[in-house]
């Protein structure tokens, strides 16, 4: 029988989706838009996209 994931998890992992998909987009916008704002917005994201993946591992541990 599979484990339920409790509805925490599953709003971090929604949210951790739309930053990874976000920072991919960023990324590829790079490579014609060079401005500092646009570098600063993508550490930012980067940094989230990182808080919210330790975040999720933690919290599966846990749940083990």
């Amino acid at each position: 029988m599979a484990k339920k994931k409790s509805k925490k998890i599953k709003a971090v992992e929604k949210e951790y989706g739309w930053y990874k998909k976000k920072v991919e987009e960023m990324e590829s916008e790079r490579s014609y838009d060079r401005s500092w704002t646009g570098k600063e917005l993508l550490v930012k994201f980067k940094k989230t996209k990182l808080f919210l993946k330790t975040t999720l591992e933690k919290m599966r541990q846990t749940l083990s």
